[in-house]
């Protein structure tokens, strides 16, 4: 089982690496966590045309992050990748949970502004 595990890590990497090695885009997205406790770390990538967070959870709790992209076209599609889940940005934000320490990786495409 930890292999599987480790496998699938080392393949979401890969796929990533690209993304990875570019640039952080700073005040490129903000987050506000339902627990001034429970804060959520991000980090903001910007690759051939596309935006992508990687979040975590940074405490053993359960957290709602609210994230706010200002590149964001209305009701665009933030895809959580590895999850197999579509979420829906509206009004340039989007909300989704956390379980403790929970990794969340969003890929939003987006107009190309931070050539």
């Amino acid at each position: 089982e930890m292999l599987k595990e480790v496998t699938s890590v080392n393949q979401q990497i890969r796929m990533l690496a690209p993304v990875l090695n570019s640039p952080n885009i700073t005040n490129a997205s903000t987050v506000q966590t339902s627990s001034k406790d429970v804060p959520i770390d991000i980090m903001v990538k910007h690759f051939e045309g596309s935006s992508y967070i990687f979040t975590v959870g940074m405490r053993n709790s359960a957290v709602t992050g609210t994230f706010r992209v200002p590149v964001l076209m209305a009701n665009a599609a933030v895809e959580v990748i590895g999850e197999s889940r579509l979420l829906t940005a509206k009004n340039g934000q989007f909300t989704d949970s956390f379980r403790p320490y929970d990794v969340h990786i969003y890929h939003i495409p987006t107009a190309d502004k931070h050539k």
